[in-house]
């Protein structure tokens, strides 16, 4: 066996990672979905949704991205060479890039540790108004500092993080891809796509 045989999915195991992968895609499309359903065409009633409803379903996209991402790039605290051939493997049959939005995690890790942010947060924005959790139209304006925790705007569709912007229209738009990629290569006899040069 050549070292590039080695550094590929065995083909049988490759309907392991695609079955995995698909959970987590199909979990996302589905908040994906519904959020959608909610804020398309900016129907005014989507302010009237419960808030933590909302921000339930954006938190599944932006978790179950943070799934499928580390798929694509391991995390680099154990490097094996395994796990970055395996990456590989997955981020040619795919077509997924360095420029994807599932490679950036700056969002899931604020979410994931939201604790340690607001601790950072708070200890440079002490005067002003707090609000939570907010869902509107566009971003409020304000004639005193305003320190949203959480925040979505339905008109551009970002999500704000303790005064961090996170576009959401690109990560959906990666992980609907990914998803019907996904849904192709089980069609297919759950096989990765042959990459150009094998």
């Amino acid at each position: 066996m050549s070292r590039a045989d080695s550094l590929r999915i065995h083909p049988p195991f490759e309907a392991f990672y695609i079955d995995c992968m698909l959970w987590h895609s199909s979990s996302a499309v589905q908040s994906i979905t519904e959020v959608g359903g909610w804020i398309r065409e900016n129907d005014p009633k989507s302010l009237e949704l419960p808030q933590q409803v909302l921000f339930e379903k954006l938190q599944n996209i932006v978790l179950q991205s943070a799934s499928l991402s580390r798929y694509f790039w391991p995390s680099p605290r154990k490097p094996a060479e395994i796990h970055f051939a395996r990456a590989s493997c997955l981020r040619q049959g795919l077509d997924v890039t360095e420029t994807s939005p599932l490679h950036n995690r700056d969002l899931r890790n604020g979410l994931e540790h939201f604790d340690e942010k607001l601790d950072l947060y708070l200890s440079g924005n002490v005067v002003g108004q707090f609000i939570p959790d907010l869902i509107d139209y566009e971003e409020p304006e304000s004639e005193v500092p305003l320190h949203i925790f959480k925040a979505f705007y339905t008109q551009q569709l970002v999500f704000v993080l303790l005064g961090r912007r996170y576009e959401m229209t690109p990560l959906v738009n990666e992980i609907l891809r990914v998803n019907a990629a996904l849904i192709e290569c089980q069609q297919n006899g759950y096989r990765l796509p042959l990459p150009l040069d094998a």
